[in-house]
């Protein structure tokens, strides 16, 4: 029944999306992007040695995972248990990551006097609350944020929006009576529902909020810019100055969902969707996921596209889109988006462009591609020393100032150290 809904939301999105003639862009001015930017969602389970050499080399900081309640206090009033989820907190520590944890669900012996999975009633608050702020104390330290829930207005929550917003919102009181310097994120919303998050923020659940999350899931790149556009819209209008978390967002590479995407486009989608959300101001992306939910060689024959958000393979083997993620996470991180830049002489407006001034790195990235589905040469012309990366491998190439690029659909990736401006030009063919 999940993934029928989803289809069918995903469905409707991707016949809106599909309409628009370009590209979103943001209208802000210059933003920076933090240093602790890029994160993966789901990774460093297998607490393997491979596991966290990938995680270093695709250059993701923080690690999210959910700490079910059901996991901890599996009998009510038997204590807690942490042991599963030590050994995860204790390596990605030691291996210098940072933890997100999304407090939830349900227990089992909730569920057996309710009927209901996802869902605590009123009754049960107390228990929630003193579970909640016995994570907090156990883990002070060693989480760097916590999530109350995930997508709430969707469907990991099974009561209804009064009772979880009350809940939210004593939660959130919990975690800062509890540890006044706690990172606190709310929302995790499923997409942008306006009408959920206003009357969240009515309820009161948006205090001691540091940052509300969402999750742009769209059908496309385009779909998740103007996702993005509304989200930063609604919080305006409800004065939110807290941080703004993209706690999940990818694209599968299989099944039946409207959003999947093939394994060679796959590169060009994550590029897209990351400089899109860096330009925006998002505080942290996670991406949603780092394992595809099978061993390649025992690859299912499957239309749920749950199976197949993974950059990689649980053999530690990459999909080409691993390697547009680590090139994002290797030059983007401590960069200024700077909309005034490239100059742009005489370029059409479907040649979309983001530059990013200034990198932690010491590198520069310009990112260019085509709305539209044609080649576009564009003269390039940098007095320094210019390099094209290849977004689906490690590879890049040398080019010289006043290079002629032809501009496609698929992003060209280009960095440079120094403090020269980048100028592009359209060539008439």
């Amino acid at each position: 029944m999940y993934i029928i809904k989803l289809f069918l939301s995903l469905l409707s999105a991707s016949l809106l999306f599909i309409s628009c003639a370009s590209t979103p862009l943001p209208n802000a001015g210059s933003v920076a992007v933090p240093d602790d930017f890029f994160g993966l969602v789901h990774a460093g389970r297998l607490r393997t040695a491979e596991e966290y050499h990938l995680l270093n080399e695709l250059g993701a900081v923080w690690l999210l995972d959910t700490f079910r309640w059901n996991s901890i206090e599996p009998e009510r009033g038997g204590g807690y248990d942490f042991s599963r989820y030590e050994p995860f907190v204790d390596i990605a520590n030691e291996h210098g990551h940072k933890v997100i944890a999304v407090i939830a669900y349900h227990t089992s012996w909730i569920e057996k006097d309710t009927g209901k999975i996802d869902y605590i009633p009123k009754r049960y608050y107390d228990d929630y609350l003193n579970f909640v702020e016995a994570l907090i104390i156990h883990f002070k330290g060693r989480i760097h944020a916590w999530q109350i829930w995930n997508e709430p207005n969707w469907f990991f929550w099974n009561g209804t929006e009064k009772e979880f917003f009350e809940l939210s919102k004593q939660a959130a009181k919990r975690i800062r009576d509890t540890d006044p310097d706690a990172y606190i994120i709310g929302g995790g919303f499923f997409r942008v529902p306006e009408r959920y998050i206003m009357n969240m923020h009515k309820a009161g659940a948006f205090e001691n909020l540091d940052a509300i999350s969402f999750h742009p899931y769209g059908a496309a790149p385009r779909g998740s810019a103007v996702l993005h556009d509304k989200f930063l819209k609604i919080i305006s209008e409800i004065n939110f100055k807290g941080d703004v978390w993209i706690t999940e967002v990818g694209y599968p590479t299989g099944g039946v969902y409207p959003s999947s995407v093939s394994l060679k486009e796959f590169p060009s989608y994550i590029i897209k969707t990351i400089a899109g959300s860096a330009a925006r101001g998002a505080n942290v992306l996670l991406w949603y996921q780092l394992y595809d939910r099978y061993i390649l060689k025992e690859a299912p024959v499957s239309l749920n596209s749950e199976m197949f958000f993974g950059i990689a393979y649980r053999d530690y083997t990459r999909k080409d889109g691993a390697w547009a993620y680590q090139l994002c996470a290797q030059n983007l991180p401590g960069s200024q988006y700077m909309p005034e830049m490239p100059l742009r002489e005489n370029v059409p407006s479907n040649i979309v462009s983001f530059c990013f001034m200034g990198g932690s790195s010491g590198r520069n990235t310009l990112i260019l591609w085509n709305d539209r589905r044609n080649t576009q040469k564009i003269r390039l012309t940098l007095s320094s020393q210019i390099k094209l990366h290849s977004i689906s491998s490690d590879s890049n190439i040398i080019l010289e100032d006043n290079s002629i690029i032809d501009v496609t659909n698929t992003p060209v990736f280009i960095t440079w150290e120094g403090e020269s401006t980048p100028v592009i030009t359209k060539v008439n063919k």
